[in-house]
């Protein structure tokens, strides 16, 4: 491994805030990065979660202000504006960039909030016998401002669909049932 690549791997820790020039690029090497914009009312709007192999920043998205979040533990590497970028890493954040606005577009919250509880699970979730474990914590806020909603309405929905028996979010354990993931598929089939 060269010195320089070495030196353009950065680490940084849970909710670490890392700025974006329109001059570079970063690749995910571990960790959820959320990537952001504000509103002219200084809103934070969402663009985007990050997993593991994605690559990211003002070069791809065309987006300013933008700011990377960091929502566990996360390892970046610094690439250079003349990376190469293939279509295959451009379609990724594509589908990536429009799924989250397929799930923002649900007009109903409850329904927004179990459709990106699926996409969690199945992005970042392992298979148990009730269905998937979701494997990163993300807050009742931080939530929200990625679907568009408040604290409050997401802990409200969130009983709810325990109650239905959809999700089970208790404690450190935050669960999708296989019922919701079978519905998700069937719906995702529709769009």
């Amino acid at each position: 491994m060269s010195s320089l690549l070495l030196d353009s791997r950065y680490h940084f820790k849970r909710r670490d805030r890392v700025c974006a020039d329109a001059y570079t690029l970063w690749q995910v090497c571990s960790g959820l990065v959320r990537t952001v914009t504000w509103g002219e009312d200084g809103e934070v709007v969402p663009l985007g979660l990050w997993s593991p192999g994605s690559i990211i920043g003002v070069p791809i998205s065309q987006v300013e202000p933008y700011e990377l979040q960091c929502m566990s533990a996360v390892e970046l590497e610094r690439l250079p504006l003349e990376y190469p970028l293939t279509v295959e890493m451009l379609l990724k954040h594509t589908t990536q960039v429009n799924r989250m606005l397929q799930i923002m577009h649900c007009r109903q919250v409850q329904e927004r909030l179990l459709q990106f509880s699926c996409w969690l699970a199945e992005n970042f979730g392992q298979p148990t016998s009730y269905g998937r474990l979701i494997t990163i914590r993300l807050t009742h806020q931080e939530i929200a401002e990625t679907i568009g909603t408040s604290r409050v309405t997401i802990t409200r929905f969130i009983k709810q669909l325990e109650a239905e028996g959809l999700l089970r979010w208790s404690g450190r354990e935050r669960f999708v049932s296989n019922q919701a993931l079978k519905a998700h598929q069937r719906e995702l089939m529709i769009a």
